[in-house]
């Protein structure tokens, strides 16, 4: 697999300051092929392991690399790993085993024994894919992040003009340090589906977002309203006010079902913008720190 320029030159800065770097390839023969995970470790012995779970239609490591640094730097292990169906080095389908993705990848970290307490972070499905995972698994972690996650993905064409107005280009601007220029333009419709595949065990609806119906329709059956209900750790919940895929709405919803929520909703931020918004990322480390 070809590194892109952003993966290269974070492997490289996590090299040169002494991080540790390991590529993991596991089975999951339920999803029907393998799944690829990086597991990067602190210089000493770390406080704990952040599992980190991608959004649809990317990768382990796209919009991820500045929250990395720093949990890295604050002496945090990082596992981050493909989803089922995505990934260019995977070879799993996105469907209904998905649920057991999480789960899988908890057992990878082998966290438990090295009896280190785990951290979760899901961005958009991931975060949804996530909270489906909360109250079924062994050792549950110690706290949650979900960033944009949704019950039910909105997409249209008012949605994806106002992502890619303003609050991306600010994104971009800011964020251009680990990502370049031209890092953090993210996969939609058959766009950069060749830096990212989606790969779905049932086809797709007609047309070029007819994979949403599909991301859809696997998330009524996760049953995400139940599983929030379930769910006994503490839930850190941050949305963008002008969000269009995953309105506002949702996290409100989610905040009302969580047992233990605090819900962060960033104006001005959109889907994208924000989960890499400075607010939200303090909060999410600060998140981390007070429930370790």
């Amino acid at each position: 697999m070809i590194e892109l320029g952003y993966e290269r030159a974070f492997r490289e800065w996590a090299g040169r300051a002494g991080y540790g770097w390991e590529k993991i390839r596991y089975p999951r023969n339920e999803a029907g092929g393998d799944t690829v995970a990086y597991r990067m470790t602190p210089t000493g012995a770390p406080r704990a392991v952040v599992l980190a779970v991608h959004g649809a239609g990317n990768d382990a490591l796209f919009a991820l690399v500045g929250l990395f640094k720093e949990l890295l730097g604050r002496g945090y292990e990082v596992f981050t790993f493909d989803l089922d169906g995505h990934g260019r080095a995977s070879t799993t389908l996105f469907g209904d085993a998905v649920r057991g993705a999480v789960p899988a990848a908890v057992a990878r970290t082998g966290a438990a024994q090295r009896g280190l307490p785990v951290h979760a972070i899901g961005i958009s499905l991931g975060g949804a894919i996530l909270l489906a995972s909360l109250a079924n698994l062994p050792s549950p972690p110690r706290s949650a992040s979900l960033l944009s996650a949704p019950l039910r993905i909105h997409l249209s064409w008012a949605a994806i003009r106002r992502e890619v107005g303003k609050p991306l280009l600010r994104t971009l601007w800011r964020e251009r340090s680990h990502y370049g220029f031209t890092g953090l333009v993210p996969s939609f419709g058959p766009f950069k589906r060749g830096s990212y595949p989606l790969r779905l065990a049932q086809p797709p609806g007609p047309g070029p977002f007819g994979y949403v119906e599909v991301l859809n329709q696997t998330l009524e059956r996760l049953s995400l309203e139940e599983a929030a209900r379930r769910a006994s750790i503490p839930v850190l919940l941050a949305y963008g006010r002008r969000d269009l895929l995953v309105p506002a709405e949702q996290a409100e919803r989610l905040a009302q079902l969580l047992p233990r929520a605090e819900l962060l909703v960033l104006d001005g931020e959109t889907h994208l913008s924000a989960p890499m918004a400075p607010p939200a990322v303090y909060r999410v480390l600060s998140w981390i720190e007070e429930h370790g």
